[in-house]
């Protein structure tokens, strides 16, 4: 799950401000804070595992 979550949140952070960037539709800035959240929640498992010496 938490694999998951945090692809979804470099994809949907990355994704936006690159398509930002490129395409210059500013409306694609409101998907990178949803991003952003994603790949924050992605590394609670992550650290969760790390201290338990997983």
């Amino acid at each position: 799950m938490g694999r998951l979550v945090m692809v979804a949140g470099v994809v949907l952070f990355s994704g936006s401000l690159y398509a930002l960037a490129v395409t210059g539709v500013r409306a694609l800035g409101i998907i990178t804070p949803f991003g952003g959240a994603a790949f924050i929640l992605g590394r609670i498992p992550l650290a969760l595992a790390a201290a338990r010496g997983v």
